[in-house]
């Protein structure tokens, strides 16, 4: 069997991921990732075999993947020089894991290659959500009197009072929004479905938005937020969006993902608890909720620095002796 190609194996683990269920964002990541990873055994040769990989190959892989540019094999143009994160090494790391794995369980291989080989140490640095202030001007960077402005202001509006993720945006199916009763609907990762509520002023921007800028859907009426000329609304459509309002705002490292994680961060500082916490940004352990936690508890202590009473009293000078 280890005379197979890992071009071949590729093949095997989607069908079978699909006979699993699994959803197609996991299976188009983990086919992504093997693709790279293949690419890079090939080079200018021919294809890898599996009886020539192991440990040391992923080892070099994962040396080259230290010096590569994050918008490397990828349709979008470059927007700087950075490298691919520790984080983007550790996902590719935990899909081949994955795979190498289930070639050990199926009989493909005789052994678990990379049992050894430790998970990727990612540095766990504390995130810089979005202050107020950043929040206003995020917000008021939104013309609501357009209807780009007023999807841009739905959508970043929702995204930092429920936390959802890019794609639960995007997949925002009509039928799927309360609006009235305040929540929605969301399929997360792993196929998940979850009921997730948000405040009054997200339900003024999106009824704003559905009321009287939404336009007529060409198709099924299935997605909320749709482009301008009716269609649904893609994952580039809404980084697009968002990157847009960050220049005008001039709140330039705003992104999908930092409202979802200012979100969580304010939730739990407002005193919301960590189990709705959980239930509502879809995780299913307590793991990830804890580092908003100390989120949470970094910004307390930023805002005692700025606010301390001892330091607010002005003119208090050490009595000389």
């Amino acid at each position: 069997m280890e005379q197979l190609t890992l071009r071949d194996l590729i093949g095997y683990w989607e069908f079978h991921n699909r006979t699993e269920n699994k959803s197609r964002n996991t299976i188009a990541w983990y086919n992504h990732t093997l693709t790279m990873f293949e690419r890079f055994l090939q080079g200018d040769g021919d294809p890898p075999f599996m009886a020539d990989i192991g440990e040391p190959e992923v080892r070099a892989y994962i040396a080259y993947l230290q010096q590569k540019r994050k918008w490397d094999d990828t349709d979008r143009c470059p927007t700087s020089d950075d490298l691919i994160t520790a984080g983007g090494i550790q996902t590719r790391l935990r899909a081949l894991k994955a795979f190498f794995n289930w070639l050990h369980r199926e009989g493909y291989t005789k052994t678990a290659r990379l049992e050894r080989l430790a998970n990727y140490q990612v540095p766990s640095l504390i995130v810089d959500v979005l202050s107020e202030e950043e929040i206003r001007r995020v917000l008021a960077a939104c013309d609501t009197k357009t209807a780009w402005g007023a999807r841009a202001y739905a959508i970043i509006t929702l995204m930092l009072d429920a936390g959802l993720r890019l794609s639960e945006v995007t997949g925002l199916r009509t039928a799927d929004l309360n609006l009235e009763a305040g929540w929605l609907k969301v399929m997360g990762k792993g196929s998940k479905e979850r009921i997730v509520p948000f405040g009054a002023a997200a339900q003024r921007s999106l009824w704003r938005y559905r009321n009287h800028y939404r336009p007529e859907p060409l198709g099924r009426d299935v997605y909320f937020f749709l482009t301008l000329d009716g269609r649904p609304l893609g994952k580039s459509g809404l980084t697009s969006t968002v990157k847009r309002v960050a220049k005008r705002s001039d709140v330039t490292r705003l992104h999908p993902h930092l409202c979802r994680h200012t979100f969580a961060t304010r939730y739990l500082i407002n005193g919301g608890d960590v189990f709705s916490l959980q239930q509502i940004l879809g995780h299913t352990t307590l793991e990830m909720v804890r580092r908003y936690v100390n989120l949470a508890s970094a910004h307390v202590a930023v805002q005692h620095r700025k606010y301390s009473p001892m330091d607010q009293l002005a003119g208090t000078r050490p009595r000389s002796a």
